[in-house]
């Protein structure tokens, strides 16, 4: 043990004397310009991180609000606003697999929402469902049956985008909300807060008799089927056993598996994707530019002094040593004041724009790796005038 300290300390400590921080507290400047750069590189990592995990909990928002163990889908589907449709007897089918506690049919499409204040009209997603099925796990939507069975009443996210007007305002001030979707007169009679996705910036929940009406629509056709098991049944097995039996115009996903479609589409095929890992690649090359400008600065300002350690035997270890020391210097006292930034960032953007970012753990361990690297990157490579320094060449 006491070995293994006494390496370490040496590491850190050649002689006893912390080099490596003397050298880089020496000049005060220079060494907030290195620690600003290391930040600056771990807010612009962490932040582009937490804006992809806040996507990827958005697109699944109206996926989580809903029961179901497994969902019948057609072939044609996308992502959830262009789902195609299946007929609905396919769900009435899985009826005859014991494991079938229910089943709840499920329509969603794009609709324009007039706002009641200004008139304007704004895309929002639409969701029918039937009041006697009712799927979803919001209170504000569950408990509303009465609701969901007046062809005339619509229930209100108001997560919405402020676009679509102030409507939790309204509602309780007045315990209604008079407007259109697609034309035709609704009403608001009641609210509830789920929250924008990346492919629509509201919703409202009706009947499907509404829905019907509303869109136009012929009715035995439906877009996703929910499927609740039985306690303790095995989601996986089920879906597998019910696409056997079931017609080739349906497919069979698990939740979990609806999920991760949801989210791997708007990873892939939309610029999402590439904007948080071009912003990623860019904010490390910007940190390591800026620590290997800094690094090289300090060694070309002291190359006497690294050729006299040269010239009494000291060997290449050493000088590398010396190096990621500072690399890792910079690491610890940069990285704190970029996460302090980034969370303050999250809670501006999760106030102003309803982005679900926060700091998590995964995301700060994956971030502090990454900005490891890119210290110890712009270290080595700093390195290279350091060990082609001959000290004869010098004095």
């Amino acid at each position: 043990m006491k070995f293994r300290f006494y390496g370490i300390q040496s590491w850190w400590m050649p002689g006893g004397i912390p080099l490596a921080w003397r050298q880089l507290s020496g000049d005060k400047k220079r060494f907030a310009t290195a620690l600003a750069g290391v930040s600056f590189g771990v807010v612009i990592m962490l932040f582009q991180l937490g804006i992809s995990q806040a996507f990827d909990k958005m697109v699944i928002r109206p996926i989580v609000s809903v029961k179901g163990d497994i969902i019948l889908i057609s072939p044609d589907f996308q992502y959830l606003l262009s789902p195609g449709g299946f007929p609905e007897r396919r769900l009435y089918q899985v009826l005859s697999d014991p494991e079938v506690e229910a089943i709840y049919p499920y329509n969603i499409i794009y609709a324009k929402w007039r706002n009641p204040e200004s008139g304007l009209k704004t895309d929002i997603a639409l969701v029918g469902v039937q009041a006697s099925k009712n799927p979803f796990l919001l209170p504000e939507v569950a408990s509303r049956p009465d609701a969901l069975a007046n062809a005339e009443n619509v229930l209100f996210d108001t997560g919405s985008t402020p676009d679509c007007g102030d409507i939790g305002r309204l509602f309780t001030r007045d315990g209604k909300v008079e407007t259109e979707i697609n034309g035709q007169r609704i009403r608001v009679d009641g609210i509830f807060s789920m929250g924008q996705t990346l492919a629509a910036y509201g919703h409202a929940v009706v009947g499907m008799e509404t829905y019907q009406r509303l869109t136009g629509l012929p009715s035995g056709t439906i877009n996703l089927g929910l499927i609740r098991l039985a306690r303790g049944a095995n989601a996986e097995e089920a879906a597998r056993r019910l696409q056997k039996v079931l017609p080739e115009d349906v497919e069979v996903l698990t939740r979990d598996e609806l999920i991760r479609r949801e989210q791997t589409y708007w990873q892939n095929n939309t610029p999402v994707g590439f904007i948080v890992m071009a912003g990623m690649i860019l904010a490390m090359f910007v940190g390591a530019v800026i620590v290997y400008q800094i690094l090289y600065t300090d060694i070309n300002d002291h190359l006497k002094e690294y050729a006299t350690l040269k010239a009494i035997g000291l060997g290449q270890g050493f000088f590398i040593k010396f190096i990621i020391a500072e690399s890792m210097i910079l690491l610890f006292i940069g990285f704190l004041p970029g996460m302090l930034v980034s969370a303050l960032l999250f809670a501006v953007a999760d106030a102003s724009a309803g982005l679900p970012t926060q700091i998590t753990l995964s995301g700060t361990l994956i971030v502090f790796f990454l900005s490891a690297f890119m210290c110890l990157s712009a270290g080595l490579l700093a390195t290279k005038r350091l060990r082609s320094v001959d000290p004869a060449d010098i004095f």
